[in-house]
């Protein structure tokens, strides 16, 4: 037998090896049963919309049963989708580890608002800017927007106020103008400790209403919100500090480049 047979012989073997050891590999696979779920929840904002009875109960109504079946027969996407349809839930990720574990992993949905709407509807604007619906598990320490708000919930369930408008004429809508007040607070850590409650006037404007000081501030629409609060923390750190919190009932920053207040 010469040298170039032998090294066929050999590659031949080794290919039969391979092969015989990635079926007995796959053959373990199928038979690997399903040992337990192991179910993470990110709580770091603080949000406890669901539990893991929640999730559970989501798997098991995918599939009648999940430990002790085979992880063959587990369809991780077809969980994931169960998962992702729960309105509290931003993200689920399931999948199936080589000790036979069931790992889920879900984001929760973050809201920064909660609206009263007039037609008696109540929901919550999250970080996404999408509405969502409240829960009898858990409520969210958010500002409140009320007053004249006509936006029901399922006229606008599906919507993404985040999105910017592509043509400036178009008309906002009030949770377009609501998110964007709801999204810069949020991001600043004294606006959003300051910042207790959103009122809608039967004018349209804005009013916003804060923890520290007896006051109403109008900010009008949601245009140049950021100038807006400059001018408004220019207006805390050299007048109101002079004055006192308690001493004008109004102020008014929704006219370009001036600040109108109401003595109490």
């Amino acid at each position: 037998m010469g040298n170039k047979t032998a090294i066929i012989v050999i590659w031949s073997l080794l290919l039969t090896a391979v092969t015989v050891l990635l079926g007995f590999v796959e053959s373990s696979r199928k038979k690997q049963l399903c040992t337990e779920i192991s179910i993470e929840i990110d709580r770091s904002e603080q949000n406890f919309f669901i539990d893991e009875e929640d999730i559970s109960a989501l798997i098991h109504d995918e599939i009648s049963s999940v430990v002790n079946r085979p992880l063959s027969e587990l369809n991780s996407h077809d969980m994931e989708i169960q998962l992702n349809g729960h309105p509290s839930i931003k993200n689920a990720e399931v999948y199936k580890t080589i000790n036979g574990k069931l790992s889920v992993k879900i984001q929760q949905r973050e809201p920064i608002m909660r609206v009263y709407s007039s037609n008696g509807d109540s929901y919550y604007l999250d970080k996404e800017g999408q509405l969502m619906p409240l829960s009898n598990k858990f409520t969210s320490r958010v500002m409140v927007a009320n007053g004249f708000i006509y936006s029901p919930y399922n006229k606008f369930v599906g919507y993404s106020f985040a999105t910017e408008l592509p043509d400036s004429i178009t008309k906002r809508t009030q949770l377009d103008e609501l998110f964007k007040y709801a999204d810069f607070i949020s991001k600043d850590p004294f606006w959003k400790a300051q910042i207790e409650q959103l009122h809608v006037n039967k004018d349209m404007d804005i009013e916003l209403i804060p923890r520290v000081g007896n006051h109403r501030i109008v900010f009008g629409d949601a245009n140049q919100i950021e100038s807006k609060f400059e001018k408004l923390i220019v207006f805390y750190n050299k007048g109101l500090s002079n004055t006192g919190w308690n001493e004008y009932s109004v102020i008014n920053l929704k006219y370009e480049g001036q600040v109108v207040c109401t003595k109490r």
